[in-house]
C-alpha cells in the first residue's frame, strides 16, 4: 500500500464564475494539494481571481501557451482539454491527478486520501463512478447546487421499463450526460489522460485499473446548473459540429439536441422533463440505491447564489452561442 496520497485536479474551464469558485473551494476543502485551472479564454476573470492562490495553478490558454505545447489552438474543446490535462500530468508534483470538469465534484465518504491509500502500488488508475444531479419536488428553486443525484442504471432495457416505465431514448442509463465516470491517474506512469480514462503511451502493457465503490468515492455531475446553462451546452455542441469540426456527440446527446431544436429551443420545460423524476420514479430509484443525497457538508460555507447570477453571466458572455439558430 502507498503512504504518499497527495492528489491534485486538472480542469479546463470556461464557466460561470460561481461554478468555478464552488469547484475550487470544495476540492480544497477535501484536501487537494493543487488545482490546475486552464482558462480556455485567456481574458477569463476567473484567472484574475485565482492567480496567486496557494493551491491553484492558473494557466491562461493564450497563444504563448499553445506555442509552449507545440500546437496551434485546437478547434475541438475536447482536444484542448486532453492536451491541458496531460500538460498538468507532466508537471504536477503529486502522486495522483484527477481529470474532471468544473461541473463535477468529487464526493468521498471519508477522505480521498484514504481511498487512494487503500490501492495496491501496482494500480495505475482509479475510475470514479458518476451520479448526475436531478431535481426533487421540494428542492429550493434558487439554489443552483441543490438537488439529489441519480446513479446510472446498469440493468437491461427490459428491467428499466419494469422499474421506470418506457425506456427513455433521450438518456443513457437514465442520465442526460455521461455514465462512464472520470479517472485518477497515478503520476510517473507511461500513460496519458483522456476525457474519461487513462491510456498507456506507446506499446506499454495495459494500465492496471481499479474502480471506486460509489459508497466510498463518487463524482457528482451537474449537467447544467440551470435550464439555460443546459441549453447553452446543447447549442455549443451543435454550433461546434457545424463550424468547428466538433466531436460527434454520443447518440443520446444527439437525440437530446435534436429534440430541443424541434421544440423551438424551449429549454426550461424540456430540461425539467429530463431532470425532474416523478415521485414514483424517484421512489424506485431510491429503493434500488440509484438516488443519493448530497454528502454531509456538501459545499458547506459556500454562498449559494440565485439562478439569475449564472444566467446573467451566460447571456453576457455566451450570447453568441445562445442566439445560434440550428436548422430544424
Amino acid at each position: 500500500m502507498s503512504s504518499n496520497t497527495n492528489w491534485a485536479i486538472v480542469a479546463t474551464v470556461d464557466e460561470p464564475p460561481v461554478l468555478v469558485q464552488a469547484f475550487v473551494s470544495w476540492h480544497i476543502s477535501l484536501g487537494a494539494e493543487a488545482i490546475y485551472l486552464y482558462c480556455d479564454r485567456p481574458d477569463d476573470l476567473v484567472a484574475d481571481q485565482f492567480e496567486g492562490h496557494p493551491h491553484v495553478k492558473v494557466t491562461r490558454c493564450d497563444a504563448a501557451h499553445w506555442a509552449r505545447l507545440g500546437k496551434s489552438r485546437p478547434q475541438r474543446h475536447e482536444v484542448r482539454q486532453v492536451l491541458n490535462a496531460n500538460d498538468a500530468y507532466a508537471r504536477c508534483a503529486v502522486e495522483w491527478l484527477a481529470h474532471i470538469d468544473a461541473d463535477e465534484f468529487l464526493a468521498p465518504r471519508d477522505s480521498i486520501e484514504a481511498v487512494l491509500q487503500s490501492l495496491p502500488v501496482d494500480v495505475d488508475s482509479l475510475v470514479v463512478p458518476v451520479a448526475e444531479r436531478v431535481h426533487l419536488p421540494d428542492d429550493a428553486a434558487d439554489d443552483i447546487f441543490g438537488g439529489a443525484f441519480r446513479r446510472p442504471f446498469r440493468g437491461s432495457k427490459a428491467e428499466a421499463r419494469v422499474l421506470f416505465g418506457a425506456e427513455d431514448e433521450l438518456t443513457y442509463r437514465g442520465l442526460t450526460g455521461h455514465a462512464q465516470g472520470k479517472v485518477f491517474l497515478r503520476t510517473g506512469r507511461q500513460a496519458r489522460l483522456s476525457i474519461h480514462r487513462a491510456k498507456p503511451t506507446g506499446d506499454e502493457q495495459p494500465l492496471i485499473l481499479s474502480r471506486a465503490d460509489p459508497a466510498e468515492l463518487e463524482l457528482l455531475h451537474f449537467d447544467g446548473l440551470t435550464p439555460l446553462h443546459w441549453r447553452y451546452k446543447q447549442l455549443r455542441m451543435l454550433r461546434a459540429l457545424e463550424r468547428d469540426g466538433g466531436m460527434p456527440p454520443s447518440p443520446h446527446r444527439a437525440r437530446q439536441a435534436a429534440a430541443l431544436v424541434r421544440r423551438g429551443l424551449d429549454h426550461d420545460g424540456f430540461y425539467h422533463q429530463l431532470k425532474s423524476p416523478a415521485v414514483e420514479v424517484a421512489r424506485h430509484l431510491s429503493a434500488h440505491d440509484l438516488l443519493r443525497l448530497p454528502p454531509d457538508g456538501f459545499l458547506q460555507g459556500i454562498e449559494m447564489r440565485a439562478t439569475a447570477e449564472c444566467d446573467d453571466w451566460l447571456r453576457r458572455e455566451k450570447g453568441d452561442v445562445l442566439s445560434y439558430e440550428p436548422d430544424k
